[in-house]
């Protein structure tokens, strides 16, 4: 599956950055040619700030600081990403939103997060998550 020339707006979930950032065997060559598909057609990355809280468990359950420290650098506003707040609105959205697709909240929060920024792609690689009509779905494994 490709992104459709007309996107201008991605919405990147937790893992996709999880694996760019942890060089994945799998998905890493994957994310950066997606990334470069982006750079072409002039996209903009878009994340939660729920993101860098996901990506942290597991370097502050092994106490592994240096990790901490690479997904702070990398989980912030940047030329490549914006990261949006998690604010009332959002998590107001989020509730409407899982009571019609019933995914988990953080998806939900994730999924009102790209809505809200009027994201057109939503990539992750969790087949489970449903989306609204009016952003596609691109999961890594998809992604040819």
């Amino acid at each position: 599956m490709a992104i459709k020339t007309t996107t201008r707006k991605i919405y990147f979930d937790t893992n996709v950055l999880i694996y760019l950032i942890e060089n994945h065997p799998v998905y890493r060559n994957k994310i950066v040619s997606l990334i470069k598909a982006m750079d072409e057609l002039d996209c903009i990355t878009v994340t939660s700030e729920l993101t860098l809280a996901e990506c942290l468990v597991k370097p502050f359950a092994e106490n592994d600081q240096r990790s901490q420290a690479i997904y702070i650098d990398h989980v912030k506003n940047s030329d490549f990403l914006q990261v949006k707040p998690v604010s009332q609105k959002i998590l107001i959205e989020a509730a409407r939103l899982r009571s019609i697709f019933k995914n988990k909240l953080p998806d939900s929060i994730h999924l009102a997060t790209a809505l809200a920024s009027s994201c057109d792609v939503f990539v992750g690689n969790d087949k489970k998550i449903r989306v609204a009509d009016s952003i596609q779905l691109v999961t890594l494994d998809d992604f040819a």
